[in-house]
């Protein structure tokens, strides 16, 4: 799954550079751009509309990753490098501080003991135990059973 998926992007990739500015496609190296041609899908259909932005397109979420790192270290310039630097790291921050909200242990153990309380609770109720006197008339006569039962 994660192949096809992987080579499911390096196709749309591929199709992206198609219509980039010849003097941004030629400072990627030409080592990657061969890679990217030789492991991509040969059975993925995807077609790009020029006439949408490329924040429009239906793109994978690793063709997203790749073209971000691509800009990076091969499109941009310093000044905006650092811009993209400091926004990624913005959104590795808040996406780091949503999931501590999420997953926050000290949170989980908490719910988890009051599902106990809760659990043991209902159980408290359902389970009651009743006494079960047996009657003197009853004992005796049991006690003749066992007598006769015996011999």
């Amino acid at each position: 799954m994660q192949d096809i998926q992987y080579s499911n992007a390096l196709f749309q990739l591929c199709e992206i550079l198609k219509y980039v500015e010849e003097d941004l496609k030629n400072r990627i190296p030409e080592q990657l751009i061969n890679y990217f041609e030789e492991n991509k899908s040969k059975d993925y259909n995807w077609e790009i509309d020029i006439t949408k932005p490329l924040v429009e397109q239906q793109l994978l979420q690793t063709t997203k990753e790749f073209l971000t790192v691509i800009y990076r270290d091969y499109m941009c310039d310093e000044k905006q490098k650092e811009e993209l630097d400091r926004v990624l790291n913005d959104n590795e921050k808040k996406y780091q501080e949503e999931l501590r909200k999420k997953y926050n242990p000290d949170d989980i153990f908490k719910q988890r003991k009051n599902e106990i309380k809760e659990e043991e609770k209902v159980t408290e109720n359902i389970t009651e135990i009743t006494v079960y006197k047996e009657s003197l008339i009853k004992k005796i006569l049991n006690k003749i059973r066992l007598f006769f039962k015996r011999r």
